[in-house]
């Protein structure tokens, strides 16, 4: 969805909002429960995209087995040729390595602009197709790949650090060391947080979280055709950028800011 004035985003000033059908990203730390989020959205009409899918599928593409085979060697495949998820995890996430030049960021280097170019050309084959409210971007590394980029709005999935260690160690059988050395390689969830329009709180159940996205789905889309996020978040409070935290009513039944 294009915006009225010049945004940091690449759109052009002047250009009218032509596509109906918004793109929002969903962020949030591990465990924060951004997949549930996007089950929700997509129950309301919504089409979800699986970047984290999405981007394994791309991977296992035999040209790009051999760009990472050239990057990170021959440790991170199964005898058969395909990627070894565990070998690959170990060499990624391990605590010492260097951030510069380190195999996350060779991974990185390889996969983000494929999972790029994949998402840029979903979109646009939804927008001609019509049909969904909006399209929703479930993709853990959304800013860190520069899929936030391509988003008309981004909601942030608020979740506290004891919720999300004790999902991640029930639903995927991480120690909480695996959990934070992953963590420490996103962006913080500050950063997270300053860069996004929206936030939803997932601490608690599944039908309050269901409240909150049927209060703010609305209010996002009347609001993205109108959101400039052309101020960088290093030079901005978060009110300059359209944060909107979802809060209950209050007794007039305005929405109340926390």
């Amino acid at each position: 969805m294009s915006r009225n004035k010049a945004c940091k985003h690449g759109c052009p000033k002047g250009q009218p909002a032509s596509e109906p059908m918004p793109v929002i990203g969903l962020v949030g730390g591990i465990g924060s429960g951004k997949t549930l989020v996007a089950d929700e959205l997509g129950q309301m009409g919504c089409t979800v995209i699986d970047v984290d899918r999405l981007a394994k599928q791309l991977r296992d593409l035999p040209q790009t087995r051999q760009a990472l085979r050239q990057e990170l060697g021959d440790a991170i495949f199964t005898r058969d040729g395909h990627i070894d998820e565990k070998a690959l995890a170990e060499l990624v996430f391990t605590p010492s390595q260097p951030e510069k030049d380190s195999p996350l960021a060779r991974l990185n280097a390889v996969v983000h602009p494929l999972v790029v170019a994949k998402c840029r050309q979903l979109i646009e084959q939804y927008r001609q197709q019509g049909g969904p409210k909006a399209l929703i971007l479930d993709a853990p590394l959304l800013f860190e790949a520069g899929l936030g980029d391509h988003c008309d709005a981004v909601i942030f999935v608020a979740t506290d650090s004891h919720t999300r260690s004790r999902r991640v160690q029930a639903q995927r059988g991480w120690t909480e060391d695996n959990w934070a050395q992953r963590e420490k390689k996103q962006i913080s969830l500050d950063k997270k947080l300053e860069m996004s329009d929206y936030m939803v709180d997932n601490s608690s159940s599944k039908i309050d979280l269901r409240r909150h996205l049927q209060r703010l789905f609305p209010r996002i889309l009347g609001k993205t055709s109108t959101i400039q996020r052309s101020i960088r978040p290093s030079e901005a409070p978060f009110q300059q950028q359209g944060m909107d935290i979802d809060a209950p009513e209050n007794d007039t039944g305005q929405r109340s800011k926390n």
